[in-house]
């Protein structure tokens, strides 16, 4: 089988994002507001709010080049909306800091989709707050995020901020968090639009830059007063300036609002460049990010190759208000306000030529693996038949990089008609309504492709489905066989979602049946086979790898059924290997997966539930283990689920241990006719069995044992039991069974043989407890051998 690494990666995440731009090649250095950042990241918050143009990026830059300490930057925009992605860019930046710092957190946040981010962050930080070294995160453009559960793990971290760790937001309004305790305490240092303002001397310092000569006093008073000391404005006005004879023509066109300030100066810059240029920055500016060869493939595919390198370097030296975004200066992009102007031209003068610039960016990025901003390009183009094509041969690479949210949310930019047309794009998008949680939504597409298919066969005259082809109005050459099972798999998981079991494991059923080639989310069924392979055979070690494996490959595809079960066979397994507490915490991440969107927890919970009591039942908390194998067993009496029969073998022991006799055997008669039924494995009647008689002999009743010993259908009792009949887990728990009714057997007649043969499989029962790392069964057989051993010196039994 394909390895799971090899069916699925992570969404690549964009460097420029988590590194601070270059600083420009001309630049006014603000030590009197450096000064004052230095002083705020004594304190938990440094806040800059200010209209875009006032140069609150480029003095973030100037202060973290000046600065001892360390820092992490994030430059934020419209797709970090998603805390997902979100809390996957700022750990990652962290990491730049301390590599490997929340990685469990991030895993937590990940695979409980949101729920208890405040868990999550927790665990951040603490990560944080032992760290030795004082740390500064610095979060640009902060105003781009809006997003609910984002806003709200933010306030949970701004709230509980470890002392060595200081925020810097950037910011063009008023952040949408509660920040009146923090100013309270005094603990906000804020610089605001009239802080960031250039002073009389800045802006002199800034024309002589731009012009080589300094201006008179008079002049920089006027050009200070028409712009209010806006950098951006007085930027625009020195590059104007270049090119004027007579600054006072230029001052006196330097009035009205804002709006008209900019694109009075932005117009005078542009009409000054060179036809060349003026081309370069009005195509350019269909993209948010530029790169020498994005540049080339967009605003002139015929260019020789390096041609957009050249250019990007020529507006740089030109200081075209374009700013570096890595060390290499390979990425670059425009001022905020001055794309929005070159935009507005373009659409103004060339509006033809714009869909062809978005469909240029579209396949390049297409071709560079970015499908991100593929999908974003190709529904700018504004023509929705090819941006369809290219979001429907995207499918299977978004869903394998986990991005089937964001693959619901650009098809779903699509109109209807056109979706319903294409039911694999209808698939999809109902594929990332489950994801959210947005049940009717997903019943709806899932209903729409369903009546397609129905269409298409109606209208077909092949015979054998097997060998219809979906015609190029779907996807050209695709298996119709295939495709049905994919819809198979989608209503399996809706089925599970909205707790109907019985539906969703008949579904699953149809998928398996249908599906011929490689899928994600079937994949994860696959994997999930080989880890319990693994956990059957009792390779501990690969057992927990590939169940970690199963459950990242499952989490991709919001496989909530394997990602669950995965989850409890890892904590099953650290619980066999005593380490309670990990299992315990393996548990409660399992937990979160399994709630709905308002806090109610799915069907699938009950394995959680039952997980959780076998551990306190272990501990002999008998009281807490009885309320949470209790709800565990009800939510699981209408279906037949993974672990609904050893949640009844628990409670069974639990019964025994509270002294109720009675109870227990009339579970243990319920977990005897489930062990029977046409969903149970073919061993679980030889596991109900050796259970029965375990807890016979714990209550002294050697007949009743006989009786279960008998009705399992094994050997006598003094003869061997072949392993390859059984999976190890419960070969082990049989052979331990077995040695201790030997045990029993053997004291109660003074049969010295039977005592030896007890001792004989429990040295072999030890060896492999050793080899395969289950400490609780090592335990288990050590005590039964003092017990064995004990009887043996004794002297009482004989060897007849």
């Amino acid at each position: 089988m394909m390895d799971v690494s090899d069916v699925l990666t992570e969404q690549p995440l964009l460097r420029t994002k988590l590194t601070a731009p270059q600083i420009p090649l001309q630049f006014v250095h603000r030590p009197r507001l450096t000064e004052r950042i230095s002083r705020g990241v004594r304190g938990p918050l440094t806040l800059l709010a200010a209209p875009a143009g006032f140069g609150k990026t480029n003095l973030l830059i100037e202060w973290t080049e000046e600065t001892d300490l360390p820092v992490a930057w994030l430059t934020l925009d419209s797709d970090d909306n998603d805390f997902g992605r979100f809390f996957r860019y700022l750990i990652t930046a962290l990491q730049t800091l301390e590599p490997g710092l929340g990685a469990e957190a991030l895993d937590f946040i990940q695979s409980t989709r949101g729920e208890r981010l405040d868990v999550g962050l927790t665990l951040l930080i603490n990560e944080i707050a032992a760290l030795p070294q004082e740390i500064t995160v610095v979060l640009d453009d902060f105003h781009a995020l809006h997003d609910p559960s984002v806003l709200q793990g933010l306030r949970f971290f701004l709230k509980h901020l470890p002392r060595n760790l200081h925020l810097i937001l950037a910011t063009r309004s008023e952040p949408a968090l509660d920040l009146a305790f923090l100013h309270a305490k005094g603990q906000v240092v804020e610089l605001g639009a009239g802080d960031l303002r250039f002073t009389g001397e800045e802006v002199a310092l800034l024309f002589r830059q731009f012009l080589g000569v300094p201006l008179p006093a008079e002049t920089v008073q006027l050009l200070a007063e028409r712009t209010d000391g806006w950098v951006t404005a007085l930027q625009m006005a020195a590059l104007s300036l270049q090119h004027e004879a007579d600054p006072a023509d230029l001052l006196a066109n330097l009035r009205g609002d804002a709006r008209y300030l900019i694109d009075f100066l932005a117009e005078e810059v542009l009409d000054r460049q060179p036809k060349e240029i003026r081309q370069f920055l009005l195509r350019s500016a269909t993209l948010e990010l530029l790169n020498g060869p994005l540049c080339e493939a967009v605003v002139n595919p015929e260019a020789q190759s390096g041609y957009g390198a050249v250019m990007l370097n020529r507006l740089e030296q030109a200081q075209l208000f374009i700013m570096a975004l890595d060390e290499k200066r390979e990425w670059f992009r425009y001022h905020r306000l001055f794309t929005d102007f070159l935009r507005h031209v373009q659409a103004k003068i060339n509006p033809a030529e714009i869909p062809t610039l978005h469909k240029r960016a579209a396949i390049w990025f297409e071709q560079n693996g970015n499908l991100d901003e593929a999908c974003q390009h190709a529904l700018a183009s504004g023509d929705g038949q090819w941006a369809a094509d290219l979001i429907e041969r995207n499918i299977q690479p978004l869903i394998k990089m986990g991005q089937n949210i964001s693959l619901s949310r650009w098809i779903g930019k699509l109109p209807d008609a056109l979706i319903r047309h294409r039911p694999r794009l209808g698939m999809a998008h109902a594929w990332g309504a489950m994801t959210t949680y947005q049940l009717d939504r997903a019943r709806r597409w899932l209903d729409e492709v369903q009546r397609s298919i129905e269409q298409f066969e109606a209208a077909s005259d092949t015979a054998e489905m097997g060998e219809r082809k979906i015609g190029k109005g779907w996807y050209e050459d695709a298996d119709l066989r295939n495709f049905r099972g994919g819809l198979a798999a989608s209503e399996s998981l809706l089925a599970i979602l909205t707790g109907d079991m019985e539906r969703g494991a008949e579904f699953a059923r149809q998928a398996a049946h249908y599906l011929q080639e490689e899928d994600p989310f079937l994949q994860s069924f696959l994997a999930l086979d080989d880890s319990l392979y693994f956990s059957l055979a009792a390779d501990t070690q690969k057992a927990i790898e590939s169940l970690r494996h199963t459950v990242k490959m499952a989490r991709q595809v919001n496989n909530l059924l394997v990602m669950i079960i995965a989850s409890c066979q890892v904590a099953e397994i650290q619980a066999r290997q005593g380490q309670l507490g990990q299992a315990w915490a393996t548990l409660e991440k399992a937990q979160y997966m399994a709630r709905g969107p308002a806090g109610e927890p799915l069907p699938l919970a009950s394995l959680v539930e039952i997980g959780f009591g076998s551990i306190l039942l272990e501990q002999d908390r008998l009281n807490e283990a009885n309320a949470y194998l209790e709800r565990g067993w009800r939510m699981t009496r209408s279906w037949w689920s993974f672990g609904s029969l050893y949640g009844l073998l628990s409670l069974a022991r639990l019964r025994q241990a509270q002294g109720d006799v009675a109870g227990s055997q009339v579970i243990m008669s319920d977990a005897w006719s489930m062990a029977l039924s046409t969903e149970s494995s073919q061993w679980d009647d030889a596991l109900v069995a050796a259970v029965a008689v375990r807890l016979a002999l714990l209550g002294d009743d050697r007949a009743a044992a006989e009786r279960w010993w008998k009705k399992g259908g094994f050997p006598d009792l003094t003869e061997t039991i072949a392993l390859e009949d059984y999976p190890y887990y419960v070969f082990e728990y049989l052979l331990l069974t077995q040695a201790r009714f030997l045990l029993v057997r053997g004291q109660d007649t003074d049969n010295a043989h039977e005592l030896q043969q007890a001792l004989e499989l429990l040295r072999l029962l030890l060896a492999d407890a050793q080899r395969y790392q289950r400490l609780t069964s090592q335990i288990a057989v050590l005590v039964l051998q003092a017990l064995v051993e004990f009887a043996l010196q004794d002297g009482r039994a004989s060897d007849t």
